[in-house]
This record gives structure tokens, sequence and C-alpha cells, in this order.
């Protein structure tokens, strides 16, 4: 879009500060443009202070901290909400009565940005992974890439390594999406990983989540391509909504047009070119989820005609992601895997599904989003490898009361506990391996109460592992 915003001495409020890079990225740019930067959240100065220690520098940002005032969104040029920020916040809603313009970090990004060929990935799971996946091909590919989006990397951090030829990688939260809307958004590929439920405690039904991601090819037209899965029953459905060239991706059937997987191989076609491209050995992350993220980054990959090599190079050489079963440690032939980013209980049961013969020791729980635990407890339930549950408690955490209710209706409550800490729930499911056992952090629920976020539920227990010294 690239039109060049005048920013200087403007009065800008930022709603929602964060601790996650939310508002960090754009509120140093806007300070750096020359605006009066006002930053309001309900957070107080303390809880903040670690992002707050990264602007001390800046004399032209006011706080307004541990509340919202409804003058800083009458007296102001501009908005910048955080994707976090539900839009029918009273306030946002005062500022829309006052005719301020409402932009988010991203849809201001995007009007600045000075390229157009942009590749944004969304979806419920996977999309961390295939984002990631995309962008070690490409850079060990050497092509002109940068990343950044819903992953703690802000798109103002980035946006002076882009120029008019730069592929603009982003993934995209639903939140995200939803602040688009004022500006057609329209990606050159957009990549939709699968939709399932969650986040069913800000939408009000699965229904509107769902059209909240498909947002992301809601605009695109007959010269833009959409990627998405054929094997997911939401997204399967997308030929009838869109203008946008598909390429699908699929573990289960042949495509018509995109990459598959059949007999262990994993093959492209369009048209009458078909090409396998690697087999399901050479991807060294585990589970069928994540076959299902390559054949979606490598359709990026294929659109963008890059040799073949630096496409095989590049998925048996992708390290993953950090807090998506990632291998911490192993101890005693005791491996620990933490897979704090698995919010959901579909995430769960994928996580399962990626051990299929080795001891399981599963730590669930945290705070519910309107979620169904049924098919968690079915898999739980069904598998034999899983020889132990822990679950984290603690007054906010409604999912773990539902979860452990339902292992008592099941009878499974003989091998399984409740802990108060991570550091405790570790050394419980250590006491309880025996070599050879996997111990999973797959929670199916948020983090909040216990934690601030899910990296730092991750950082918890990446820290409780490396604490480990009993000897078995």
């Amino acid at each position: 879009m690239s039109n060049v915003i005048d920013l200087k001495n403007k009065k800008i409020t930022v709603m929602g500060l964060g601790l996650n890079q939310g508002g960090l990225g754009v509120t140093r740019f806007l300070a750096k443009s020359g605006a009066h930067v006002l930053v309001t959240d309900l957070k107080s100065e303390y809880e903040l202070k670690p992002t707050l220690d990264q602007l001390r520098e800046y004399n032209n940002i006011q706080y307004v901290l541990g509340q919202h005032r409804g003058e800083d969104f009458i007296n102001t040029d501009i908005i910048i909400q955080n994707p976090a920020v539900p839009h029918n916040s009273k306030y946002l809603q005062m500022a829309r009565a006052h005719g301020i313009p409402i932009e988010t970090d991203l849809s201001l990004f995007l009007k600045i940005c000075p390229s157009q060929n942009i590749v944004a990935v969304g979806g419920t799971k996977g999309k961390s992974t295939v984002t990631n996946l995309i962008y070690h091909i490409f850079s060990q590919a050497q092509k002109d890439i940068v990343l950044a989006g819903n992953m703690g990397i802000s798109v103002f951090d980035v946006l002076t390594e882009i120029n008019t030829n730069t592929i603009v990688l982003l993934e995209i939260s639903s939140w995200q999406l939803e602040g688009l809307a004022q500006i057609s958004f329209q990606p050159k590929i957009a990549v939709l990983t699968n939709i399932l439920p969650d986040h069913l405690d800000r939408y009000d039904s699965f229904d509107q989540y769902a059209c909240s991601e498909k947002l992301i090819f809601k605009h695109q037209n007959q010269s833009n391509y959409l990627i998405t899965n054929l094997d997911n029953p939401i997204t399967r459905n997308s030929s009838q909504e869109t203008k946008a060239n598909i390429f699908w991706f699929s573990t289960k059937i042949r495509v018509p047009q995109g990459s598959y997987l059949k007999n262990n191989r994993l093959i492209f076609t369009s048209g009458k070119k078909s090409i396998a491209f690697c087999s399901h050995t050479d991807i060294p992350l585990p589970g069928i989820h994540n076959i299902s993220n390559v054949l979606a980054a490598s359709n990026v990959c294929f659109l963008y005609n890059l040799p073949l090599s630096s496409l095989q190079e590049g998925i048996k050489t992708f390290p993953g992601v950090a807090n998506r079963l990632e291998k911490i440690k192993t101890i005693k032939n005791i491996n620990f895997y933490n897979d704090t980013c698995a919010t959901t209980p579909e995430a769960t049961i994928a996580a399962i599904q990626s051990f299929s013969a080795e001891p399981l020791i599963l730590i669930l729980g945290g705070r519910d989003k309107k979620l169904n635990y049924n098919q968690l407890l079915k898999t739980i339930k069904k598998r034999k490898n899983i020889i132990y549950l822990i679950i984290l408690q603690h007054p906010q955490y409604n999912a773990s009361e539902i979860i452990w209710n339902d292992i008592q209706k099941i009878k499974l409550d003989e091998k399984a506990e409740l802990c108060n800490s991570m550091w405790e729930a570790v050394q419980k499911a250590y006491h309880k391996a025996t070599p050879g056992t996997n111990i999973l952090l797959s929670p199916a629920a948020t983090s909040f109460g216990m934690f601030c976020n899910e990296f730092a539920r991750g950082d918890s227990f990446r820290q409780a592992v490396h604490s480990l010294t009993r000897e078995k």
C-alpha cells in the first residue's frame, strides 16, 4: 500500500502496551516518528516494567497505567488498538462515537510498508511452525525475506529492512485479522493452516471465530494464492468462499493442486507437474501434524519457484519452534518436551499422537476458553502408553478442574494428581518416570493466572527441568 503517513506532532493513544511485544514496537516507532504518544494499559507499572525499560529513552511518551481514562480516547488524533483488546471495548466505542480513527500496529504498518509481496500465515494451530519453516527455507536459499507478526517480533522492528521486492512474511492471529477489516487486507499468498475451536471465551460462537480466521483470504482475487487444508472440515470448503487460486495440502488424500502425503512421500502437483520432494523420514519434527505443516510451507516454496535442493535442505535442517513440542533435555534416558503453546484440547491430542509407543507422562491444565475436553479425555483413556497425568492447580485454572473431574468419572484418577506449581509438577513427573519415558507439558488450556502468558509457562517448565539434579 506504501502510503506516506506524517506522524510528527500527532497525538496518538496506544491502548495496551503488553509484555510480549504487543505494543512495544509500534510505541517505539511512533516515538521515533515524532508523535506525542500516550500509552494506556490496565496493567501496573510494576507488571509492565520489562517493556517500559525499553522505552525509557523517549521523552515524548506519557503513561496512564492501571486504568483507562475516557478523555484519552477523545482528545487524540489516532488510537492504536492492541490485538488483545476486544473490539467492543467501551473506550473504543467512545472513540468511534467521536470520529477518532482506530488502527492496529499491523494496519498502520501495512499502510506504509514499501512491499506488497506479502505472505500471511494464519489458522488455529500450526501457524508458527509453518511461518518459521518458510522463513528458514527462504533464508537458507538467500532470498530477501523478513519475518514478523504474532510471534514476539514487531512489524516495525523489520520495517527498515524492507524494500519494494522484499518478501514480507507475517504470522497473523484472528484478533489481528479483525483489526485489518478497514483496509481490505489482500496478501499475495495467504496460508490458512486449519480452523479448530479456540478463543471461545472471546467470541460468541465457533462460527464467529471461524469467520475471523477467514478474513485472511476475504479480499483476495484471482491473482492471489490461498494455501489451505483439505483435511480440515472448515477450510476444505474455502473454494466456495474465495476468488483466490487455491493450493491445497493433505496428509490423507491426493489434492487437485498443491502438496500431499502418499506412501510416506511428500508430493507437489500442479497441472501436469508432479514432484516427490521428500520423505516423511526427512522431517525432524515428530507427529503427523508436522507433516501437514511441512506440506503447507512447501506450497509457498513451489509458488516462489525455489530450487528443489533449497526446499529439501531447509526441511531436513529445520530445528522446530520453541514452545511447540520442543525437546528440552534428556536425563537418565527420560525426555522432556515443552509444548506450552498447546492451549486447546485438539493441540494436546496432536501432541499425544506424536508419541506412539514410549511411556508418556502428561502435564495438563490451565484456564478454560469455553472449550470441550471430551475428545481429549477419550484420547487419554484410549492411549495405553500414557502412564501418568499431572494437572496444574490454581484458583483461576477452571480447565484443570474440568479435566480433574472428568478423570475421576472415567476412573483414571489412580494415575493422576494435582500439583500447585510447575516445579512440583516436573519433580513428580520425574519421580514417576522410568528410562524411556517422555514427559510432555501440553496443557490444553491457557496459562493466565499462574503465568502471564504461555511463553512464561514454557520458561518455567524449562527452568524446572534444568534444575533437576536428583539421581534416579
